[in-house]
């Protein structure tokens, strides 16, 4: 009986730590884009160009061990990449771009976001399989930080796009347990 007392105030406890610190993070994205690179030049290579914004909303910094990674229906895992070069062309997708907007990688910013802040990030998943039809993209490190500091769960933020015509149409999105990305990071040994 004790224990089980113990338990309710333990998950009730946690239930409000996980609410009043839910609305520390702003996290916002857009659909996913395809896009060629030296198209028509014999060296193509096609990639999934993701916009995503990361943005604290109090007045401390927060720690955000942000990763970004995707798996296609055909088989196929990408960690995120970026590459500076291609930035002038692939800024051109993004609906929301502005001049002199910066854009950012997860990996190369990884750490603190600092107070009432909020960061541009570009994912630009490289050589896709073009049979790809659908797309699960997982982003690590925004849950609450009691998550992945134990890794007690390891939560991630999954969203899947189904390839309609010419462009990524939203299906689900929202936490969850999945562990696809992990299960990628001991076959690499990359992530």
């Amino acid at each position: 009986m004790k224990l089980s007392i113990f338990l309710s105030v333990m998950l009730f406890v946690l239930g409000i730590i996980r609410l009043t610190n839910a609305s520390q993070l702003d996290f916002s994205w857009s659909a996913p884009k395809t896009y060629i690179h030296n198209k028509d030049t014999g060296g193509e290579v096609m990639y999934i160009i993701w916009f995503y914004n990361l943005g604290n909303t109090i007045e401390k910094p927060i720690s955000v061990p942000l990763e970004v990674f995707m798996m296609t229906d055909t088989g196929e895992k990408y960690l995120d990449s970026y590459y500076p070069e291609m930035m002038e062309h692939v800024a051109k997708l993004d609906d929301d771009n502005k001049e002199g907007k910066k854009y950012q990688n997860a990996t190369i910013t990884r750490g603190e976001l600092p107070p009432k802040t909020t960061r541009h990030y570009v994912a630009m998943f490289e050589d896709i399989d073009q049979k790809a039809r659908r797309l699960d993209i997982f982003v690590t490190g925004i849950s609450h930080f009691f998550f992945w500091r134990w890794r007690m769960v390891d939560y991630s933020y999954k969203i899947t796009y189904e390839k309609e015509q010419n462009y990524w149409k939203l299906i689900e999105h929202g936490m969850t347990k999945d562990a696809s990305h992990r299960a990628y990071e001991f076959e690499s040994g990359d992530w």
